[in-house]
């Protein structure tokens, strides 16, 4: 598959989905676009850093709040499990 980064055409092989791929490519095209903006005299491979520094660090954000995340959902579980576990102990039975 081919994508452009910068009007320069790039031939990408892998395993992840056409339209992913062309979504991920268009990220990294707009932050160099923008960091180029921003820093006019800078060199192509410093912006591709930044652009990788600062991909790297949103991710690891990401990760930590799915962690946190599945971590409250497990703790709430628990609770509730507690709750109804005492609930159903001193509940009489049904019909």
């Amino acid at each position: 598959m081919v994508v452009e980064i910068l009007g320069r055409p790039l031939q990408i092989k892998g395993s992840i989905p056409p339209e992913r791929l062309q979504l991920v490519a268009r990220m990294v095209d707009e932050d160099l676009r923008e960091l180029q903006l921003a820093f006019p005299a800078s060199p192509l491979a410093d912006l591709a850093i930044l652009v990788a520094l600062n991909l790297a660090c949103e991710f690891l954000e990401s990760k930590e709040g799915y962690q946190q995340l599945q971590s409250d959902i497990e703790k709430r579980s628990r609770q509730l499990i507690k709750k109804l576990e005492a609930h159903g102990s001193s509940s009489p039975p049904g019909p």
